[in-house]
């Protein structure tokens, strides 16, 4: 904060006659005697109730326009300017009060100034057309009154200390703003920091994550197939010992239990093949491009493919409302919709009045598809984990733990969403979201 203006009594009169200047000093400043005799008195009277004295005027004296314009720049240059300024409008030889005062302005823009003149030098057109409309400026009529001039001089000099006071608080939000600014600029540096921080570290967590999910897609991977490779494994060694024992002149071979073991490591191998073709499924090595598709023919092939798993128990609801088209793979969407039916089927298989219920309607841009049972439920430990490679609660050998897990990835591949409610005993809700094909493509493959 800058430091409060402290009053300016100085004046500087500006006029050719030199008695004009002592009627101002004699008007402004007070006697120096006035104060001793208050003092005098104030000692042999006591302490007496007096009007407040007035402290006075500082004034200087120019008696030309050109040395006032020289006294008002030196005034500033040595940081002590003046107020207020009466000039005088006849002032020959030099420039005349006009001219004065507007060169005034060009040093001090803050001099409040007093026109006196005598005669009807300027019109009052005529001086605004010079000086403009401002609040700078009075006209004073000589000759003038002693407490008119003494009102002026107050009056002028305080506007004065108001303005500058202006200034300064101006002065003051500037620089508060200045600051702020900065302030602002360096948070705002500080943030933007911090932002890139967060996206590399997310970045990171992105590609930690991958790492993760890779690490745990193999391990799932190497578990799944290691059973049935040993399997076979154990298979083959088997016969290839019993063919050597053969060959060697042994005991003859027992075709059942050769029959048997090779049984055994077809299953295995079926297994793995079983294995493979969803995990290329589940990395969408095989998609179909991109096209519109009929939701409900897709519903219906599903409906059909998954009628064995339901069960003849099952009572299956159907509300297929007037949807669009969707833009997806049909083949795809089919693997969706019959690994949510056959999920729903194994849920309901314990239950006394088993139902699965599917629906699809149109939401804005958007086909939704629900697909809801009343069956065993979803644990809330497992929730956040069912769409995980290789994770399942079935019995080990009935599933992959790839089901959900294709789901997911075929959904989030056509740009749709696929999510689930689910309470223990009441049975689970999945919701897919898929994007509705564009009104102007054709049913041809792009």
């Amino acid at each position: 904060m800058s430091a409060p203006i402290t009053p300016n009594r100085r004046i500087l009169v500006v006029d050719d006659n030199q008695a004009i200047h002592q009627d101002f000093r004699k008007i402004l400043c007070p006697p120096p005697a006035t104060a001793a005799l208050d003092a005098m008195e104030a000692a042999l009277f006591g302490d007496v109730a007096a009007a407040p004295v007035d402290a006075g005027f500082v004034v200087d004296s120019a008696y030309q326009g050109e040395e006032g314009v020289g006294l008002v720049k030196a005034a500033l240059a040595q940081g002590k300017p003046y107020a207020l300024a009466f000039v005088d409008i006849r002032m020959p030889p030099g420039i005349d009060g006009v001219e004065t005062a507007l060169r005034l302005w060009k040093e001090d823009e803050d001099l409040q100034v007093v026109l006196c003149s005598a005669y009807s030098d300027y019109s009052w057109e005529e001086m605004t057309q010079r000086l403009g409309i401002s609040q700078r400026l009075l006209i004073l009529r000589k000759p003038f009154d002693n407490i008119e001039v003494r009102q002026l001089a107050h009056a002028l000099s305080e506007k004065w200390s108001l303005l500058r006071q202006s200034h300064k608080r101006m002065e003051d939000l500037k620089q508060e703003v200045q600051e702020w600014t900065r302030e602002l600029a360096v948070a705002n540096d500080r943030l933007r920091k911090e932002m890139e921080d967060r996206a590399r570290l997310e970045a990171r967590l992105v590609q930690a994550q991958r790492l993760e999910a890779l690490g745990r897609l193999t391990a799932g991977l190497a578990h799944e197939i290691n059973n049935p490779l040993s399997v076979i494994m154990a298979s083959v060694g088997f016969l290839r010992s019993e063919l050597d024992e053969s060959a060697k002149g042994g005991r003859p071979v027992d075709a059942s239990e050769l029959s048997d073991v090779c049984a055994d490591a077809l299953i295995g191998a079926e297994r793995i093949l079983r294995i493979v073709n969803d995990f290329r499924l589940f990395s969408r090595l095989d998609g179909e491009p991109q096209k519109q598709v009929d939701l409900r023919d897709v519903l219906d092939h599903a409906l059909s493919g998954a009628s064995y798993n339901l069960g003849p128990r099952a009572r299956v609801i159907r509300d297929f409302q007037d949807i669009p088209p969707v833009w997806g793979s049909e083949q795809g969407l089919e693997q969706v919709f019959l690994g949510l039916l056959n999920n729903a089927g194994y849920a309901i298989k314990e239950g006394a009045e088993p139902q699965v219920c599917i629906s699809a309607h149109q939401r804005e841009d958007w086909v939704m598809v629900e697909v809801r049972d009343n069956g065993v439920g979803i644990p809330p430990e497992h929730l956040g984990r069912i769409f995980d490679p290789f994770f399942t609660t079935k019995p080990p050998g009935t599933g992959t733990g790839l089901g959900l897990s294709i789901c997911y990835g075929i959904i989030s591949g056509l740009g749709g969403a696929i999510e689930v409610d689910s309470t223990p005993g009441k049975g689970s809700t999945f919701r897919v979201k898929l994007p509705r094909a564009p009104a102007e493509s054709s049913s041809a493959s792009v």
